[in-house]
């Protein structure tokens, strides 16, 4: 009995140094990067204003690092040569998209063009895609569209002339009208009733919203369960089925 002991101890050993050493040299093939902390991994230096929090690390590790958010690993690009290498030489390899949560309900499970994983499906959505909508012929079809709300936009400014103006709002509120009138036909500040109903741009301003906002499922997957308890998951369903209900009556 004490013979098997210290074998099973010396095998477990081995298997100890074995399984240290094959992690160390896998660390070594990484890109630099920050050390990681248990579990978060490196989630807490990311902090609440990503880009420039993104650019110390940057300034101190180089121009491609390696973090740690969650259970995601991440590769974190700097440099227009090492993002040119990814997306034209290997965009095979960095083809994929991940499943966020948010995403995931709002695109019917991955199946638009800027959620779904890339493969046939995906090919053929986005042929239709350029095909009717962002071919040469149709972007200049959409001209007068894009001057209509870009002189709305200087108007605004003008008339706020005495009081600040949120760039940032007026600017996502433009490109959400230009496509709107492009695909649908209206603006997305058009639209509601006196029947309690959301202008389209409030029920698209929400949906940005939850799709940019921190959930925990995208860097837990397991742990996705406290969206049902944090109000998260109610949020999204609701936001939902007002979008859903707003391309029913489009289709109609």
């Amino acid at each position: 009995m004490k013979f098997l002991l210290v074998v099973a101890s010396l095998f477990l050993f081995v298997f100890l140094i074995l399984s240290a050493t094959k992690r160390k040299s896998k660390a070594k093939k990484l890109p630099p990067g920050p050390r990681k902390l248990p579990v978060i991994g490196n989630l807490l230096q990311i902090g609440k204003l990503p880009h420039r929090s993104l650019q110390k690390l940057s300034n101190e590790y180089g121009d491609f690092i390696f973090l740690q958010l969650g259970s995601v690993p991440t590769v974190v690009v700097f440099s227009a040569g090492i993002a040119r290498e990814i997306f034209r030489t290997q965009d095979l390899v960095f083809s994929g998209r991940p499943a966020l949560y948010a995403g995931k309900r709002f695109s019917y499970n991955c199946c638009n063009v800027s959620f779904a994983p890339y493969g046939n499906y995906w090919r053929e959505a986005r042929k239709i895609l350029v095909l009717e909508l962002l071919s040469t012929k149709r972007v200049q079809s959409f001209e007068a569209i894009r001057d209509e709300e870009v002189s709305s936009l200087v108007q605004i400014i003008c008339s706020s002339l005495s009081s600040p103006v949120n760039i940032s709002t007026l600017a996502l509120s433009l490109a959400n009208n230009v496509v709107c009138r492009v695909a649908f036909g209206k603006g997305s500040d058009e639209g509601g009733n006196d029947y309690g109903e959301r202008k389209f741009h409030e029920i698209l301003f929400e949906t940005q919203e939850l799709l940019g906002e921190f959930n925990v499922a995208d860097y837990f997957p397991g742990m996705a369960w406290i969206n049902k308890i944090n109000g998260l998951d109610e949020r999204l369903e609701k936001n939902f089925r007002e979008l859903d209900k707003f391309y029913d009556k489009i289709i109609e």
